[in-house]
């Protein structure tokens, strides 16, 4: 039986196109290896064909052509006996835009064709021709009519903007954001253009992005929460020109605090370039600061800065930690960077819960907090299963020893 006796049989026509059962769908058939979705670049969208290829079989290896025409029509619902010429044609491009096959779009003239060539790609649910029609409508249609074409269809208008988002077409992606009364993701698109292309010159910058906050974020409606981010970015940006910094221009907040924690630590606070002042200005949280300070002291051996930042004494005289760093990341981080035991077992005597920080103590390594945790809990087996774990010759082996033997404790085994 050919393919034209197939799809003709009474048996098939009551299945109304369904592929369901053992076989793939229309639809999943059609997107192997090539469906994209939003947010996805234009290279993968034009692409992705050709990167299926390589990697899957071709869906010419699948069904036939005549069986990809009748499953492209299928979308509709139709019977295939009763298909216009113009919808047999509609077909036919779609399946040759899919199969990556030179195809004309000039065929397609009146607003009713283009719609519905539009409408056939976005059923199919195929990123490239989607796209493909999409930019052809673009050409040959009044961008203000293309907008609310588009604005209907979300598939369609979101593979759009990302093509124009990723080309770089800030004026026309601006242009049809607005029109969509979406003013506030147009203003954030042109910030981020702006950051991203402007480079190094900070006077240019500055001048760009100042005028996008008048223009834009300032005006009744928009994000407080984004009018302030840019403000605060115009004060970084103040803040690197003064520096006369150029590594520092266009930086980020934090690389610049890593700048002044490295090269100005000892500089007071009201000093432009002292690392408090920078926070201050910047709205660097503590925790931010502590994580730089931290690992910018540890990784120059400067352990004297480190101890001194993060363990205090209170008025009895006893060590306390303090730090904005939740204390279980703060001790995983002090042994990544080779801190000592002692401010190990100080972090680690912070810890309320005995479980907690018995489990951390063993992780770690720290036999002293190991060995105080088994005398508290009067556990001489505990203690003493541990000291075989330990070198006989160190120090931890003759305190597990000698406090096994400490008679003052009421062991309870």
């Amino acid at each position: 039986m050919d393919d034209d006796d197939y799809w003709n049989t009474s048996e098939t026509k009551a299945k109304a196109f369904s592929f369901d059962d053992d076989v793939l769908s229309t639809r999943e058939i059609l997107a192997i290896g090539q469906k994209s979705h939003p947010g996805q670049s234009v290279d993968s969208v034009f692409t992705t064909l050709n990167d299926a290829r390589n990697e899957l079989l071709p869906i010419s290896s699948l069904v036939s052509p005549k069986v990809l025409d009748l499953m492209i029509l299928a979308q509709s619902g139709r019977d295939p006996n009763n298909i216009k010429d113009s919808e047999q044609t509609l077909a036919i491009t779609l399946k040759r835009i899919i199969l990556g096959r030179s195809f004309s779009l000039h065929q397609y003239k009146s607003l009713r064709n283009k719609t519905e060539l539009l409408d056939g790609a976005i059923s199919i649910g195929d990123g490239n021709a989607i796209l493909t029609v999409v930019l052809y409508l673009i050409q040959t249609l009044n961008k203000k009519l293309v907008y609310e074409l588009l604005s209907a269809r979300p598939l369609a208008l979101n593979h759009y903007i990302s093509f124009l988002q990723t080309e770089g077409k800030i004026t026309e992606l601006t242009d049809l954001l607005t029109m969509l009364g979406r003013s506030s993701e147009a203003a954030v698109f042109q910030f981020q253009h702006i950051v991203k292309t402007q480079g190094n010159s900070i006077d240019g910058l500055l001048r760009k992005v100042n005028n996008l906050l008048s223009n834009h974020f300032n005006q009744p409606g928009m994000d407080a929460h984004q009018n302030k981010m840019v403000a605060d970015y115009i004060k970084l940006l103040e803040w690197q020109k003064c520096s006369s910094i150029p590594e520092l221009y266009n930086a980020s907040a934090l690389s610049c605090l890593l700048h002044c924690v490295t090269h100005h630590w000892t500089e007071g606070a009201g000093n432009m370039m002292s690392p408090l002042t920078l926070c201050q200005r910047q709205q660097v949280t503590p925790l931010q600061y502590d994580w730089v300070v931290l690992n910018i002291h540890a990784n120059t051996n400067k352990w004297d800065v480190v101890e001194s930042l993060f363990t205090k004494k209170d008025w009895l005289g006893r060590t306390t930690v303090s730090s904005h760093i939740p204390i279980e990341t703060l001790i995983s981080r002090l042994s990544e960077l080779k801190a000592s035991v002692q401010i190990i077992a100080t972090c680690l005597n912070k810890l309320t819960n005995t479980e907690d920080r018995l489990r951390l103590a063993q992780k770690y390594k720290v036999h002293s907090v190991v060995i105080d945790i088994y005398a508290k809990q009067k556990d001489r087996d505990a203690l003493t299963n541990y000291k075989m774990t330990l070198n006989p010759q160190s120090e931890e082996y003759i305190l597990a020893e000698n406090m096994s033997r400490d008679t003052s404790i009421k062991w309870k085994n």
